[in-house]
């Protein structure tokens, strides 16, 4: 039964892109038609609470392109360990895509991708192996420490940032 949850979940994860560029414009960056107005692409530093959710966005999209090289080069321990952090970590992630949606478009649901072109991430990693290889065989221990706990990621930053910290400060990551 896990087994099969892994590979529909993983299908998604694939499948997902595709889905979200049909979302967006020729630029990959805006969404197409459905939207009037234009995502703005810079971080809002004077808002806090929106500046936690792109951070928390941008951690588990970078995380989610770094399971899904690892799924196209057959290192699956780290494709499932990614699943199961998904799982672990849905409510939160959800909850920064409404307040983002909100923020760069007036509305709640949205594909990731959407999102993830709003901020200007990359669509997919441009690994070479030898640094891939590595960074997948790595992926399940460092998604089982407390800095990937993305409850606790959004209550720092949020907390350093309301007391005027900057984001880039290390103290988020302990």
């Amino acid at each position: 039964m896990r087994r099969a949850a892994f590979g529909c979940a993983l299908l998604m994860a694939l499948v997902m892109p595709v889905w979200a560029e049909e979302q967006v414009g020729p630029d990959g960056t805006a969404p197409a038609a459905p939207f009037s107005k234009a995502a703005p692409s810079e971080y809002a530093f004077d808002k806090p609470e929106v500046l936690t959710a792109q951070l928390l966005w941008g951690v588990a999209h970078g995380v989610r392109l770094l399971a899904l090289a690892c799924a196209e080069s057959d290192k699956l321990a780290a494709a499932e360990a990614w699943v199961d952090w998904r799982e672990r970590e849905e409510a939160q992630i959800m909850a920064a895509g409404r307040l983002l949606g909100r923020h760069y478009f007036g509305v709640e649901y949205l594909s990731p991708g959407v999102i993830s072109g709003a901020l200007g991430l990359k669509p997919e990693l441009d690994l070479s192996p030898e640094v891939l290889g590595p960074a997948c065989d790595t992926l399940p221990k460092a998604l089982a420490q407390a800095r990937y706990d993305l409850g606790r990621f959004q209550a720092k930053t949020l907390e350093i940032l309301q007391r005027g910290g900057k984001p880039d400060s290390l103290e988020i990551l302990k």
